[in-house]
């Protein structure tokens, strides 16, 4: 079974998981993909209850998640779709402000709310509703893991490169780096990459390369 993000949310996928692979997907769903994401977010919604939902609280966090699912309709267009899905996250964070014109801080709650919608060719028998928020929310933590560190850490959206297949070697190069470094225990990529700057057998020790005698400590 396969998770993807949007951007691989093409009909090529879809037919080459389910034709060829004999494998099931599960996609996320975004305005990449007008036609799909326009017959998805046009059904009525409003009207199909929620089927699962999740709540987390920890560091001043606030998480709720529910799940409305239905089968997919039959002029949805998009290979093997089985089922199709509408995931909301209601976030509510504890966070300290200073009041403007004041020296103190006090505590105010930010309230966020996200909808992100979904298809799947697994069919109701296949997945539960639990199922499918499962494998959504995994797919969310590798978007978290990867696509926010190369947008953040390594200002991905700010780069100059524009050709097609020096964006895809750059891209797989950060994914690289950022593997590596997770591979070799660090979790802090941002903390891990100064480090390095200041401590280049560090770089050494991640690579898993022998150090030269007079670098090693």
């Amino acid at each position: 079974m396969f998770t993807m993000d949007a951007a691989h949310t093409v009909r090529a996928h879809a037919k080459l998981i389910t034709a060829e692979l004999f494998a099931h997907y599960v996609m996320i769903v975004k305005q990449n993909t007008p036609t799909l994401y326009a017959k998805i977010d046009a059904l009525d919604w409003a009207t199909v209850p929620i089927t699962h939902e999740t709540l987390d609280v920890g560091h001043g966090r606030r998480d709720k998640r529910t799940i409305r699912v239905l089968d997919a309709p039959a002029d949805l267009g998009f290979p093997a779709a089985a089922q199709v899905f509408l995931l909301e996250r209601y976030t509510t964070r504890t966070v300290r402000k200073r009041p403007q014109g004041s020296r103190r801080y006090k505590k105010v709650q930010v309230r966020s709310a996200v909808a992100v919608l979904g298809v799947t060719s697994l069919s109701a028998r296949e997945a539960a509703p639990e199922h499918l928020a499962g494998y959504a929310r995994g797919q969310w933590t590798i978007e978290n893991k990867i696509h926010w560190v190369r947008d953040v850490t390594f200002r991905e959206d700010a780069s100059q490169v524009r050709t097609p297949p020096r964006v895809r070697a750059m891209a797989t190069l950060r994914n690289l780096v950022i593997g590596l470094i997770r591979q070799a225990g660090h979790t802090r990529i941002a903390g891990t990459l100064r480090k390095i700057r200041n401590d280049p057998p560090l770089l050494l020790a991640i690579l898993d390369l022998p150090q030269h005698p007079e670098t090693s400590t």
